[in-house]
């Protein structure tokens, strides 16, 4: 496997069903509705599911679950060696749902951060998942130590109700309305763009 840039328009399917039960046939049939990459959950997939996404012609490209940034990215990091990910790729952590937004920003801005650097210093490159409602500000946003950001669903506010995105660079990937069935699977489909300095994000290929 090797990382591979991501190309403007790319579909991302990213499903935590599919990361759990993913089979060839289902594989297949995302593939043919256009998936180019699959964003799936370290922690739930496994090897034989990864291979079979290879098999398929599908990038995978690693997101954590929820909150699963709180500790550093040791576990994250064994999960990545584990699946075989080449450095270079880009993983994403998840922030999203009630906890991260009752959160004290200065104290998840610190955890994210830490995470962040743990990637980093492994040879990935950091990325986050953004979902709304969440705590941190544009501003916020965009001096956290991650390189690739990832909008989700709908309108993406602040804790003062404000539409917030990394005010340096938007956004890389973004989450479409609503989520789908493919391949037997409830999933959401995302669009791969540039961010504004010309930063795409990367997954793993066969």
């Amino acid at each position: 496997m090797k990382a591979k840039v991501a190309h403007v328009g790319a579909r991302v399917v990213d499903s935590l069903p599919f990361s759990q039960s993913a089979t060839s046939v289902s594989a297949q049939t995302i593939r043919s509705a256009g998936a180019h990459a699959l964003a799936g959950y370290l922690g739930v997939i496994n090897k034989a599911r990864l291979n079979l996404l290879m098999d398929a012609g599908l990038g995978f490209i690693p997101v954590t679950l929820a909150g699963a940034y709180n500790n550093g990215a040791g576990d994250e990091l064994a999960q990545l060696k584990a699946l075989g990910i080449p450095k270079g790729v880009t993983v994403y952590a998840d922030m999203e749902g009630v906890k991260a937004y009752n959160t004290n920003p200065d104290d998840l801005i610190y955890v994210l951060n830490r995470w962040a650097n743990d990637i980093k210093a492994a040879g990935y490159i950091a990325g986050l998942y953004v979902g709304s409602p969440q705590p941190l500000t544009s501003e916020e946003l965009w001096k956290l130590r991650v390189e690739r950001y990832w909008k989700g669903q709908g309108a993406c506010r602040d804790r003062n109700g404000d539409l917030a995105e990394p005010r340096g660079c938007g956004w890389g990937m973004t989450q479409m309305w609503p989520s789908v069935t493919a391949g037997g699977v409830l999933v959401d489909w995302n669009m791969v763009g540039a961010d504004y300095l010309s930063r795409l994000p990367t997954w793993c290929a066969a």
